[in-house]
């Protein structure tokens, strides 16, 4: 897994991030990634009163990106995510 490469169809999950308190998205089951990779998608998806904690979802693909301070990140495209049942 390099920066700026692109990846299809990963599953991934909503969870309470214990060190800032916040929902955020994560991969799941992915062998190509590190589980627990955050997935940076549209706020909507993190909205308690739509979807609860543990909600998965679905990209249709994914770039991993790096933030200023050095984490690194995966962008889902147009930030949109897909409930999965």
């Amino acid at each position: 897994m390099e920066v700026g490469d692109y990846y299809n169809n990963i599953l991934c999950e909503s969870f309470l991030d214990p060190e800032t308190g916040r929902v955020r998205i994560r991969t799941i089951k992915c062998p190509a990634l590190p589980n627990s990779l955050m997935v940076e998608s549209l706020k909507i998806f993190r909205d308690l009163d739509r979807y609860h904690l543990g909600t998965k979802f679905k990209t249709t693909n994914i770039k991993i990106c790096k933030k200023p301070d050095g984490r690194i990140y995966a962008r889902a495209d147009g930030q949109m995510l897909y409930p999965i049942d």
